[in-house]
């Protein structure tokens, strides 16, 4: 074999090697897909009693009632068994208060992991004083903000033939984000506990479209070979030469 010959017996096998490593990965990709963040009327009426307001943040809408986000493949997790674990959201939204100036929170990166029935976000709060004295803002990456209640079974990928959806229902806000929230709003503990902890938020309902991933032909795999054994033959007959 020519010395030109080997180098395109090696591009031909890295090609094919590069192909063949795509294809070991995840065999579906996520083409569309998200979640809707719907609120109970009643925990909206008990916001704005405590003088909380919301409003989306892009790319994620609100309408009065829902936040409506979107996701895309690098935001969804799911396991061997084709069951999606999480879907992370684009977007989030924003809580402001309405008697306490500068006191806010952001609400980003929303994701609803499957498994335990929590949606998880990363959280920013704002510096501001007032009567109930002054606050130092920060931020809470991984915050656990709800958890609910799994409501379908329709997770699996190879199941339901890629059209993935289920809910969370019954959303509750957790013990560590009443504080977290209220402290940030103004709102005094008093009424954190009074209002917070048994308030129904609403639920997530998910949905996730799902498409097999390209495989490689059977000839692909034995062109693959064929190059294998012609540098596997370059190598014996130089083993040769050097005896």
């Amino acid at each position: 074999m020519t010395f030109i010959q080997t180098k395109r017996a090696l591009a031909l096998v890295g090609s094919l090697a590069a192909s063949a490593a795509f294809a070991s990965g995840p065999d579906h990709i996520f083409v569309d897909g998200g979640a809707t963040l719907t609120f109970t009327p009643t925990s909206l009426q008990t916001l704005g009693i405590a003088g909380v307001s919301v409003t989306g943040i892009a790319p994620a809408t609100f309408d009065g009632s829902k936040i409506t986000m979107s996701s895309d493949d690098s935001l969804v997790k799911w396991g061997d068994s084709h069951d999606v674990a999480s879907l992370g959201g684009l977007g989030g939204f924003r809580l402001t208060s309405s008697t306490v100036k500068g006191a806010q929170v952001d609400i980003t990166n929303v994701v609803m992991d499957v498994s335990s029935g929590t949606i998880f976000v990363d959280a920013k709060t704002y510096d501001y004083n007032s009567v109930f004295g002054n606050y130092k803002g920060g931020t809470f990456a991984g915050l656990a903000l709800f958890k609910g209640v799994v409501s379908g079974a329709a997770f699996n990928i190879e199941a339901t033939q890629g059209k993935v959806s289920g809910s969370l229902l019954d959303l509750k806000l957790t013990a560590g984000a009443i504080p977290v929230l209220g402290d940030a709003l103004g709102v005094p503990q008093g009424i954190q506990a009074a209002l917070f902890p048994t308030l129904n938020f609403g639920r997530v309902d998910l949905r996730g479209t799902f498409v097999p991933s390209p495989v490689p032909e059977p000839s692909t795999y034995a062109l693959m070979g064929v190059g294998v054994l012609m540098l596997a033959g370059v190598a014996r007959k130089r083993a040769r030469s050097v005896h």
